[in-house]
């Protein structure tokens, strides 16, 4: 969301203490009482919707980051190997797929990160190869943990991307939610005017809480119940 949104919610979210707070002073006014509990309830399953997104995106990220780090482990194992193959091979185009360095490699891109581990994996399963690995003593059950830990990051990116996907989706619905959100806070707005008459000190405790702060420096901005 904008950072002028994000302090919407963060304003909500001290108006909501302030009315939870003073829940039994607000049920003098009936309306306003109905009005408030209202605005709990809807800001409650905002700040839900936004932390549960945050949380399934950081877990997935999580997966991912641990299985590329565990490719990142495990590939110099094969790489050394295909080196010296490929020279008693003397095959230049095998030479080249290997001598990417692990810096090289943290350096590239998801997509093409599992495509160079792919293309080294294939090598690897070679006719031509397989034969000279096993004179390295590297069988096909020795190359499984690296397999699968590439598999492991296949699945889990993905899964990170979609979720992130899903997360700039639920973003646009969480606008729409604190849309109205606002719209019900402004509504209340109205209701808690009875209180400049019926008990002063809550009203103007009430103004201050819908004071939205600027994030960067506290200054209050526009964001404040129209008292005309």
């Amino acid at each position: 969301m904008e950072q002028y949104k994000e302090d919407q919610l963060v304003m909500v979210g001290r108006t909501v203490a302030y009315l939870t707070e003073n829940e039994a002073s607000i049920a003098e006014s009936e309306v306003a009482d109905a009005q408030a509990k209202d605005v709990v309830a809807l800001y409650t399953k905002v700040a839900g919707a936004r932390g549960g997104t945050a949380k399934r995106t950081k877990k997935l990220t999580e997966a991912a980051l641990a299985a590329r780090a565990t490719v990142l482990d495990l590939l110099p194992g094969l790489l050394g190997p295909l080196g010296r193959v490929a020279a008693r091979l003397d095959d230049t185009d095998l030479q080249a797929s290997v001598t990417l360095s692990n810096k090289q490699l943290r350096k590239l891109r998801p997509l093409a990160f599992q495509g160079e581990v792919g293309a080294v994996l294939g090598s690897a399963a070679r006719a031509d190869v397989v034969p000279e690995l096993a004179k390295q003593g590297l069988q096909a059950k020795h190359l499984k943990p690296l397999a699968a830990a590439l598999d492991a990051f296949r699945t889990a990116l993905p899964a990170a991307r979609k979720s992130i996907d899903e997360r700039v989706l639920s973003g646009a619905a969480l606008e729409d939610l604190l849309a109205d959100l606002m719209e019900e806070v402004r509504t209340l707005d109205e209701d808690m005017k009875a209180f400049k008459l019926i008990d002063r000190p809550l009203y103007d405790g009430y103004v201050q809480m819908r004071m939205i702060l600027d994030s960067g420096g506290g200054k209050a901005k526009e964001e404040k119940p129209k008292v005309a």
